[in-house]
């Protein structure tokens, strides 16, 4: 059909999800067993077909335990076997992908996108509709995202760029590069370097050990906090706003002169902008 529901569920190997021209559910799946029986990987083969489901508008793929040959190991550079899943489905399509290992990738489709990884990198890009991606472990990117977007990542690199809608980024540990984000944007992160570029809406990003970083204009509220760690802010002094910085050791500075006439916290001057750091300098400087 025009619209299709497809899930998923991977235990070990990549993943690929692509819109394509048409109404079918195409699969690849690539079975990688290590044995010298041919019989064994038949046998795989088998088991991987029949865990496939189909229900109208739903395809289902659920990886099986594949079975290891007798006597495997994993000495004599022998590794376990895996499922490689690559899966062209009609443009509106919604795609849910759970995997325990391995890639993870989702392009061009046009509904709502959920992914949850334990173990590997995942993006997604091109998409229409929101977007929920968590990784346990990975990098995670998203690019050009028409739509609403909640990242989380425990131990890795996340990449957010070209978003229309709102975004919300956690991380524990790991670089967060977020730009041209046409909504709101909010980031909680602990360990690690916040940069941030290009806002629409209003800002959050709030980390305990690293520097944060913006850049451009700014066009709503925005709070930056930092435990440990400096801030840096990089603006268009063509657009107004009302600034409150405090750094409780470290030094502020700014390379910005106040507009005529000063300003108020009360006053109507645009946006607020409030930075606090606890330990570490803070810099406002213009584009």
């Amino acid at each position: 059909g025009e619209k299709a529901a497809v899930q998923v569920e991977s235990r070990s190997g990549s993943v690929s999800v692509e819109a394509q021209d048409g109404t079918a559910v195409r699969v690849e799946a690539i079975v990688h067993v290590w044995s010298d029986q041919a019989a064994d990987a038949d046998s795989a083969a088998a088991l991987v077909a029949q865990a496939m489901e189909h229900d109208q508008h739903r395809v289902i793929l659920r990886a099986p335990a594949v079975p290891e040959p007798e006597g495997w190991s994993l000495w004599g550079g022998k590794r376990g076997s895996r499922i490689d899943y690559n899966v062209r489905v009609p443009l509106h399509t919604a795609v849910r992908v759970l995997s325990r290992s391995g890639r993870v990738h989702v392009a061009r489709t046009e509904g709502r996108v959920h992914i949850e990884s334990q173990s590997g990198r995942c993006s997604v890009a091109g998409v229409i509709g929101d977007v929920m991606l968590v990784s346990r472990s990975g990098s995670i990117s998203l690019d050009a995202v028409r739509g609403d977007v909640a990242a989380e990542t425990r131990s890795g690199r996340a990449e957010v760029r070209d978003v229309t809608g709102c975004v919300m980024i956690k991380v524990r540990s790991g670089v967060v590069d977020a730009r041209n984000i046409s909504g709101d944007l909010k980031i909680d992160g602990h360990t690690g370097l916040i940069q941030i570029a290009h806002v629409g809406g209003c800002v959050y990003a709030a980390t305990h050990t690293g520097l944060i970083r913006y850049e451009g204009k700014v066009l709503g509220e925005m709070e930056l906090k930092a435990h440990t760690g400096s801030i840096h802010l990089s603006v268009d002094p063509a657009h107004l706003f009302f600034i409150d910085a405090e750094s409780q050791i470290g030094n502020v500075r700014s390379d910005l002169e106040p507009r005529r006439g000063g300003g108020s916290a009360t006053a109507p001057d645009g946006p607020k902008v409030r930075l606090r750091t606890h330990t570490g300098s803070i810099r406002i400087s213009r584009l």
